[in-house]
């Protein structure tokens, strides 16, 4: 049998949902501040340059990503609002930054009298308890002098948060209590500068955190950032994965599926392949705990997945060949969220979504916006 008219692997984007979530982030913020939308790691999956554009149309006016070549592609594709690369570069890297018209990141000397020299547009990294790259606050002025001594332009001030996201605020407001004490210190020297510290996390939860600009990423695409139900915020998940049943049989008592003989049926039960591993970005750790939604059917994957297939337990009846295998989102009144994954994984949605492998197709799906509903 030929099924016709499905796709193995493909991650239906929704940029309705998209400009959704922006416009629904741009409302919670007050007077001039701006917002960022955070499009790192292929815009964590769902793809930069689709997600840029929705993004722009509902009030982003900033873009971040990670990496120069990040930058680059979405100058090559035609984005022109002002972009930030988060991480470190080379210097080979602070020339293509430069060239490509997106701000830089410092927070060593070194590296600040390199952007200098390159006249690149600079925001100072303080660490305000992140741990991770940036200085104290006397350090960030002495960059921010640096960088304000031309030919570079002094731009921003950031920090990061390390725990806005969890219930337990005590930390959250020690660095929101230093952000603001250097920012005012910063001011004072440089009155034009953009200051910003406030995730997505932040961004819902604490209005004293939002500064000039927030910059959001995992709400963006509809994912809560404490990995609960995105619906708390009103946020819409914008991927939905799907797959196809492409065959089914039915093993006998004794019977195993799949490497390793993980599974050994007990009784008569029908299964059902479907042509998706973790190649295409599922985890292999779902094996034997993960659900997907067949016909409105929440089967059990069943075995160990494979690289390029996996084998699921359907129903006795209602699974036909050829029908829509849900991995994430909606059918027949079921659903399973990146949220719901990510707790059975013990990790996080960021990673769910991000892991999707470039070989899973993209589609993307929204009429023209006219506004937040």
């Amino acid at each position: 049998m030929v099924l016709r008219g499905r796709e193995r692997s493909v991650a239906w984007v929704d940029l309705n949902a998209i400009r959704h979530n922006v416009a629904l982030l741009a409302a919670e913020l007050p007077g001039q501040c701006r917002l960022c939308a955070v499009l790192k790691a292929d815009g964590y999956g769902h793809g930069a340059v689709a997600v840029g554009r929705a993004a722009m149309e509902a009030g982003a006016s900033w873009l971040g990503v990670s990496t120069v070549p990040e930058a680059q592609q979405l100058r090559d594709a035609g984005i022109d609002l002002p972009v930030l690369v988060f991480g470190p570069m080379t210097g080979a890297e602070l020339y293509c930054a430069v060239a490509a018209d997106a701000q830089v990141v410092v927070w060593s000397r070194a590296f600040a009298e390199a952007a200098r020299r390159a006249g690149a547009s600079v925001h100072v990294k303080l660490d305000s308890g992140m741990g991770r790259l940036g200085v104290a606050e006397d350090a960030a002025l002495e960059l921010a002098a640096i960088a304000a001594a031309g030919p570079s332009h002094l731009v921003g001030l950031m920090s990061h948060f390390a725990t806005a996201d969890e219930e337990e605020q005590t930390f959250f407001l020690t660095q929101l209590e230093r952000f603001t004490t250097c920012a005012a210190a910063m001011r004072r020297r440089h009155p034009e500068v953009l200051c910003h510290i406030a995730n997505s996390a932040a961004t819902l939860r604490e209005p004293r955190s939002h500064g000039d600009m927030v910059r959001c990423g995992i709400a963006v695409y509809g994912l809560d950032p404490a990995n609960r139900d995105p619906d708390t915020f009103g946020l819409r998940p914008a991927m939905r994965w799907s797959s196809y049943l492409a065959g089914d049989r039915v093993v006998q008592p004794g019977e195993s599926v799949g490497y390793g003989r993980r599974f050994i049926a007990e009784r008569p039960t029908r299964i059902g392949i479907v042509p998706i591993g973790y190649g295409d970005g599922l985890c292999r750790a779902l094996s034997n705990r993960g659900d997907v939604l067949i016909a409105g059917h929440r089967c059990r994957i069943t075995g160990t997945m494979s690289m390029d297939q996996m084998t699921v337990q359907l129903p006795e009846r209602g699974c036909h060949l050829g029908d829509e295998v849900v991995l994430i989102g909606e059918s027949g009144g079921e659903r399973i969220l990146c949220e719901d994954i990510a707790r059975l994984l013990d990790t996080i949605n960021y990673e769910v979504v991000s892991d999707v492998s470039p070989r899973t197709v993209r589609r993307y799906v929204g009429e023209p916006w006219e506004g937040p509903a």
